[in-house]
């Protein structure tokens, strides 16, 4: 008797857990139909049939699954603000195991994974246990009946619809995966066909040129992290909308014109890369199967446009110390990496490279191109945990990097910063100034009538930090030493200065590209 309570109890928590990413403490279910009708039939089964220990350890099994999809969804909710799906986030459990080793260290991670797949597998093997050993002559006749028809009842009528407390948490959230799955390939598929439309110049391998920035440098800074929120919320709001404002007062003293916007990134909370690519692309790259459709298309993308215009393309990806093959195939003439950035100073925790150092090489790139440059930058100075803050130096101070030896050591204990959410909120808007603070030096001092600067988020931060899920807003701010360069955007909805307007609808990051060829390219 107690055996079988005690069975119905734990089949009926473990579903029921299934539905706290999804509906939260005070919304989930209490009473699981599925798992009365699973305890009610297996309690009535034959004992010595071999279908009924198969039944038992399959429904274990799914209910184990369910259990991970739920563990799956609160990650991906944390950071990416999205519920999980399993036709697209298979893929990403490298990227994730590389997250925790890079944070943790190789040893906590290993000791993460082992314990959470341990922890799965002795409740699947315990819930299979025990629902196979349910015999007849142990179970209570009547609540097995009871259960069973209560279950039945309920489902079939679809009273537990009316009733808050009753649900079906874990068929709920399989058949929700499925038919996400379902939808999701349907969706690539589309893109696929898309990739091969040649509807537009734009479609076209070979790219187009921008002809109104034949002779201009063409600068694509993303700036980890920073998306509206930042301006919005407290406590991030005071110090980053207080280096907006110096900015814009500084870049007035230098006699720079300033644009600025909202754009929608594809992402939230990290991918970084499906930023880039929407923005290079101009289509809307929002998960890795379509970034690796676009990178297998033959599409063109901006760094085509501006080689067809007689630029060189540079890439400045300080985040990158591995083979990059996506490099290779949106074919730059020169890729800055770790390596190739030649930084002899500190690796400053997470953040190996400061950002302004990046700009440093940036700076010398110029110098040694007499073509005008199109050069791509992904600054990570924001970068979570954002530990250490550290300030600007003076530039004729920067050289290899070894300036940086002042902040050597400080934020190497990832275990615990990744753990302080209030701490890295009190970070995170520091270390977003300091990545605008040097981005608005490097302007200042080296974007004259010759330079188009397009400085912009790559996404929000975390949701799981921020606090209640943001949108995907970012701001864009355009700066050129010529005000002919920036008059066509004051004139199709951007602000003048740098803060975005709230006004008007933001843009989708995958129009930027025709954006510029509306304002820059050959007009027929």
């Amino acid at each position: 008797m107690v055996r079988w309570w005690l069975t119905l109890l734990l089949v009926n928590a473990a579903l029921i857990a299934t539905a706290i990413p999804r509906l939260g403490v005070a919304a989930m279910p209490w009473l699981a139909l599925e798992g009365l009708i699973l305890v009610g039939v297996l309690s009535l089964w034959p004992p010595r049939r071999l279908a009924r220990r198969l039944l038992a350890y399959a429904s274990a099994t799914l209910i184990v699954l369910a259990l991970a999809c739920a563990l799956g969804d609160t990650i991906t909710q944390e950071i990416q603000g999205r519920p999980l799906n399993l036709y697209l986030d298979p893929s990403q459990v490298p990227i994730l195991l590389e997250l925790l080793r890079d944070s943790l260290g190789l040893p906590v991670s290993i000791a993460v994974v082992l314990l959470a797949l341990l922890a799965l597998l002795a409740i699947g093997l315990g819930l299979g246990h025990l629902l196979a050993t349910l015999l007849r002559h142990d179970t209570p006749r009547r609540c097995a009946w009871g259960t069973l028809v209560l279950g039945v009842g309920l489902a079939l009528l679809g009273l537990w619809r009316d009733m808050a407390p009753v649900g079906t948490p874990g068929i709920t959230l399989l058949t929700e995966q499925a038919t996400r799955a379902y939808e999701t390939r349907a969706s690539l598929r589309d893109f696929d066909e898309r990739l091969s439309e040649r509807e537009s110049p734009l479609d076209a391998p070979d790219g187009q040129p921008l002809p109104g920035l034949a002779k201009t440098d063409v600068i694509l800074a993303f700036v980890e992290s920073y998306g509206m929120a930042a301006l919005e919320r407290e406590p991030f709001a005071e110090p980053v909308n207080a280096r907006l404002d110096a900015m814009a007062e500084a870049f007035a003293q230098a006699g720079l014109s300033v644009a600025s916007g909202r754009v929608t990134s594809p992402t939230l909370g990290g991918q970084s890369r499906l930023a880039h690519a929407s923005v290079l692309s101009g289509l809307w790259v929002d998960s890795t199967l379509r970034y690796d459709l676009f990178l297998e298309s033959p599409r063109a993308t901006l760094i085509d446009d501006f080689e067809q215009t007689g630029h060189t393309s540079v890439a400045m990806m300080p985040a990158i110390y591995r083979d990059w093959p996506a490099g290779r195939r949106l074919g730059y003439d020169e890729i800055h990496d770790d390596e190739r950035l030649d930084y002899r100073g500190p690796r400053l925790g997470w953040v190996t490279i400061p950002d302004q150092f990046v700009w440093h090489r940036l700076r010398q790139a110029r110098r040694e191109h007499r073509e005008p440059l199109f050069a791509e930058l992904a600054l990570i100075s924001s970068h979570a945990p954002w530990v250490p803050v550290i300030e600007p130096l003076a530039w004729d101070e920067l050289d290899d990097g070894e300036a940086f030896a002042r902040w050597e050591g400080e934020g190497s204990d990832f275990l615990e910063l990744w753990g302080d959410n209030a701490g890295m909120r009190q970070r995170y808007g520091p270390a977003l100034a300091y990545s605008l603070a040097v981005a608005g030096e490097y302007a200042e001092r080296y974007v004259d009538d010759d330079t188009l600067l397009i400085l912009l988020g790559d996404h929000q931060a975390a949701p799981g930090m921020l606090g209640d899920t943001p949108n995907r807003e970012v701001p864009i701010h355009i700066i050129s030493g010529d005000p002919a360069l920036i008059a066509p955007l004051l004139e199709h909805g951007f602000q003048r200065g740098m803060q975005p307007g709230r006004d008007t609808p933001a843009r989708s990051m995958d129009e930027l590209r025709e954006l510029l060829h509306q304002f820059y390219g050959a007009t027929d």
